[in-house]
């Protein structure tokens, strides 16, 4: 059989820690600028110490999730701030035992299973198509929510059709 690849790259949404985490870095930086000019030359020391740690903090906080697929493997990386790639995960695609949209009734029989750990590796968008592959290994269940494109999606179902469902 041929080999079969896909490759994935998916901006992670879901980050509202990150968002407010900016806001107050930023409200706390101001608020001791402003203190520290008016009242003490301490706080007008720490809000300049501030000012590149919040830089920092807000340029870091950009990251996309990779997700590779040639043959029957299934690498999933993220990407920090478009530069910094650092591989989470490989999936072997023979242990795959159900692919399916997260809201899917097929689904149903997994999720009743308490040792079922899950890891979303999606953008978090509710309007996206976002699915859940099921892998069984080592005797544990793991369910890994991602945003295939049609591609990739093809591509699985091309090798796995049985346990492949889109409705």
């Amino acid at each position: 059989m041929a080999d079969s690849y896909a490759e994935v790259i998916v901006h992670d949404e879901k980050d509202t820690k990150g968002t407010q985490l900016k806001i107050c870095l930023i409200i706390l930086t101001i608020a001791m600028l402003c203190f520290g000019a008016m009242y003490s030359a301490l706080f007008l020391t720490l809000g300049i110490i501030m000012i590149p740690v919040t830089v920092v903090m807000i340029k870091n906080r950009y990251h996309e999730y990779e997700y590779l697929l040639v043959s029957e493997e299934l690498d999933i990386a993220v990407v920090r701030n478009r530069k910094k790639r650092k591989k989470i995960k490989t999936y072997s695609m023979q242990e795959l035992q159900c692919m399916a949209p997260v809201n899917s009734h097929r689904l149903d029989g997994f999720h009743g299973n308490p040792q079922l750990k899950v890891f979303d590796f999606s953008s978090g968008n509710p309007d996206h198509e976002i699915y859940s592959m099921i892998f069984s290994s080592n005797g544990s269940l793991q369910e890994v929510k991602v945003e295939p494109t049609a591609a990739m999606l093809n591509e699985v179902k091309m090798r796995h059709a049985s346990i492949v469902f889109t409705e």
